[in-house]
Protein backbone atom coordinates (compact mmCIF):
# COMPACT_ATOMS: atom_id res chain seq x y z
CA UNK A 1 0.00 0.00 0.00
CA UNK A 2 1.36 3.42 -0.96
CA UNK A 3 0.23 6.55 0.88
CA UNK A 4 -0.18 9.92 -0.84
CA UNK A 5 2.37 12.59 0.05
CA UNK A 6 0.64 15.71 1.32
CA UNK A 7 1.52 19.13 2.66
CA UNK A 8 3.32 18.53 5.95
CA UNK A 9 5.16 15.36 4.88
CA UNK A 10 8.96 15.30 4.73
CA UNK A 11 11.89 13.76 2.85
CA UNK A 12 14.82 11.67 4.02
CA UNK A 13 17.06 14.70 3.30
CA UNK A 14 15.18 16.77 5.89
CA UNK A 15 12.97 18.64 3.41
CA UNK A 16 9.41 19.69 4.34
CA UNK A 17 6.58 19.56 1.81
CA UNK A 18 4.73 22.88 1.76
CA UNK A 19 3.36 22.82 -1.79
CA UNK A 20 0.17 20.92 -2.62
CA UNK A 21 -2.91 20.95 -4.86
CA UNK A 22 -5.66 22.57 -2.78
CA UNK A 23 -8.45 21.11 -4.94
CA UNK A 24 -7.48 17.58 -3.80
CA UNK A 25 -7.30 17.04 -0.08
CA UNK A 26 -6.48 13.84 1.77
CA UNK A 27 -7.72 14.08 5.35
CA UNK A 28 -7.64 17.87 5.03
CA UNK A 29 -4.13 18.10 3.53
CA UNK A 30 -3.34 19.16 -0.05
CA UNK A 31 -1.79 16.40 -2.19
CA UNK A 32 1.76 16.97 -3.51
CA UNK A 33 1.94 16.48 -7.31
CA UNK A 34 4.61 15.58 -9.83
CA UNK A 35 6.64 18.69 -10.76
CA UNK A 36 5.96 20.52 -7.49
CA UNK A 37 9.03 21.57 -5.55
CA UNK A 38 10.44 21.62 -2.03
CA UNK A 39 13.69 22.99 -0.61
CA UNK A 40 16.25 20.28 0.16
CA UNK A 41 18.41 21.37 3.14
CA UNK A 42 20.95 18.59 2.51
CA UNK A 43 21.55 19.43 -1.18
CA UNK A 44 20.74 23.15 -0.73
CA UNK A 45 18.57 23.27 -3.87
CA UNK A 46 14.93 23.50 -4.89
CA UNK A 47 14.08 19.89 -5.79
CA UNK A 48 11.25 18.70 -8.10
CA UNK A 49 8.90 15.81 -7.32
CA UNK A 50 9.09 12.80 -9.67
CA UNK A 51 6.05 10.49 -9.67
CA UNK A 52 6.34 6.74 -10.20
CA UNK A 53 2.65 5.75 -10.11
CA UNK A 54 2.04 7.06 -13.62
CA UNK A 55 -1.63 7.31 -14.49
CA UNK A 56 -2.99 5.47 -11.44
CA UNK A 57 -4.84 8.70 -10.77
CA UNK A 58 -4.36 12.10 -12.38
CA UNK A 59 -4.99 15.37 -10.55
CA UNK A 60 -4.97 18.48 -12.74
CA UNK A 61 -3.26 16.25 -15.34
CA UNK A 62 -0.38 15.35 -12.99
CA UNK A 63 0.50 12.26 -11.00
CA UNK A 64 0.26 12.48 -7.21
CA UNK A 65 3.43 11.73 -5.28
CA UNK A 66 3.33 8.62 -3.08
CA UNK A 67 5.49 7.32 -0.24
CA UNK A 68 8.86 6.19 -1.57
CA UNK A 69 8.86 8.40 -4.69
CA UNK A 70 12.01 10.45 -5.18
CA UNK A 71 12.71 14.06 -6.03
CA UNK A 72 15.19 15.41 -8.59
CA UNK A 73 17.95 15.63 -5.92
CA UNK A 74 17.44 11.98 -4.97
CA UNK A 75 15.60 12.52 -1.69
CA UNK A 76 12.85 10.04 -0.84
CA UNK A 77 9.37 11.19 0.23
CA UNK A 78 8.19 9.99 3.65
CA UNK A 79 4.49 9.50 4.44
CA UNK A 80 2.71 10.88 7.50
CA UNK A 81 0.25 7.96 7.62
CA UNK A 82 -1.42 5.40 5.37
CA UNK A 83 -4.06 7.59 3.74
CA UNK A 84 -4.56 5.70 0.48
CA UNK A 85 -3.71 2.32 -0.88
CA UNK A 86 -4.02 -0.05 -3.78
CA UNK A 87 -4.39 -3.82 -3.72
CA UNK A 88 -4.30 -6.08 -6.77
CA UNK A 89 -5.46 -9.63 -7.31
CA UNK A 90 -5.92 -12.04 -10.22
CA UNK A 91 -8.23 -10.46 -12.82
CA UNK A 92 -9.61 -8.15 -10.14
CA UNK A 93 -8.21 -4.85 -8.93
CA UNK A 94 -9.48 -2.87 -5.99
CA UNK A 95 -8.42 0.58 -4.93
CA UNK A 96 -9.36 2.29 -1.69
CA UNK A 97 -8.94 6.07 -1.66
CA UNK A 98 -9.78 8.49 1.09
CA UNK A 99 -10.08 11.81 -0.69
CA UNK A 100 -11.74 15.08 0.17
CA UNK A 101 -12.73 17.70 -2.36
CA UNK A 102 -13.52 21.36 -1.86
CA UNK A 103 -17.26 21.83 -1.43
CA UNK A 104 -17.60 24.13 -4.48
CA UNK A 105 -18.11 21.21 -6.90
CA UNK A 106 -15.74 19.29 -9.11
CA UNK A 107 -15.50 16.66 -11.73
CA UNK A 108 -13.11 13.75 -11.52
CA UNK A 109 -12.10 11.06 -13.95
CA UNK A 110 -9.87 8.08 -13.22
CA UNK A 111 -7.46 6.29 -15.53
CA UNK A 112 -7.17 2.61 -14.64
CA UNK A 113 -3.72 1.10 -15.21
CA UNK A 114 -2.39 -2.40 -14.53
CA UNK A 115 0.33 -1.78 -11.96
CA UNK A 116 2.16 -4.99 -12.93
CA UNK A 117 2.88 -4.13 -16.57
CA UNK A 118 1.79 -0.49 -16.94
CA UNK A 119 -0.88 -1.15 -19.58
CA UNK A 120 -4.17 0.72 -19.39
CA UNK A 121 -7.41 -1.14 -18.79
CA UNK A 122 -9.04 -0.50 -22.21
CA UNK A 123 -12.76 -1.26 -22.54
CA UNK A 124 -12.87 -2.95 -19.13
CA UNK A 125 -15.94 -3.03 -16.91
CA UNK A 126 -15.59 -1.12 -13.65
CA UNK A 127 -17.66 -0.37 -10.58
CA UNK A 128 -17.10 2.65 -8.34
CA UNK A 129 -18.69 2.34 -4.91
CA UNK A 130 -18.97 5.35 -2.61
CA UNK A 131 -19.06 5.22 1.18
CA UNK A 132 -22.73 6.26 1.09
CA UNK A 133 -23.59 3.18 -1.04
CA UNK A 134 -23.92 5.07 -4.35
CA UNK A 135 -22.58 2.95 -7.25
CA UNK A 136 -21.40 4.03 -10.70
CA UNK A 137 -20.79 1.28 -13.26
CA UNK A 138 -19.30 1.65 -16.68
CA UNK A 139 -16.69 0.59 -19.21
CA UNK A 140 -13.36 2.36 -19.56
CA UNK A 141 -12.58 4.05 -22.88
CA UNK A 142 -9.60 3.28 -25.15
CA UNK A 143 -7.36 5.32 -22.82
CA UNK A 144 -8.50 3.41 -19.74
CA UNK A 145 -10.51 6.39 -18.47
CA UNK A 146 -13.72 6.14 -16.46
CA UNK A 147 -16.64 8.45 -17.13
CA UNK A 148 -16.41 11.93 -15.61
CA UNK A 149 -18.00 12.06 -12.19
CA UNK A 150 -19.73 15.27 -11.13
CA UNK A 151 -20.24 16.92 -7.76
CA UNK A 152 -23.26 14.74 -6.91
CA UNK A 153 -20.81 11.82 -6.89
CA UNK A 154 -18.57 13.46 -4.25
CA UNK A 155 -17.54 11.17 -1.44
CA UNK A 156 -14.90 10.81 1.26
CA UNK A 157 -14.02 7.24 0.27
CA UNK A 158 -14.40 5.27 -2.92
CA UNK A 159 -13.67 1.74 -4.03
CA UNK A 160 -12.87 1.06 -7.69
CA UNK A 161 -13.18 -2.51 -8.93
CA UNK A 162 -12.37 -3.78 -12.41
CA UNK A 163 -13.82 -6.92 -13.94
CA UNK A 164 -11.56 -8.02 -16.78
CA UNK A 165 -12.90 -11.52 -17.37
CA UNK A 166 -16.01 -11.52 -15.20
CA UNK A 167 -19.56 -10.95 -16.33
CA UNK A 168 -21.87 -8.73 -14.30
Amino acid sequence: MQAFITRGCSTDHGGKIIEGEDSWLVEGRAVHLEGMTHYCPKCKILSKAIGTERGFILIQGKNPIVHGDRSSCGSKYIKISDLAGRDAGKDHTSSQLKLSQQKNGYSAQYQLINELDGTVYKNVKYKITYDDGHIVEGITDNDGMTEKLNSRDQSNQISIETFENDSW
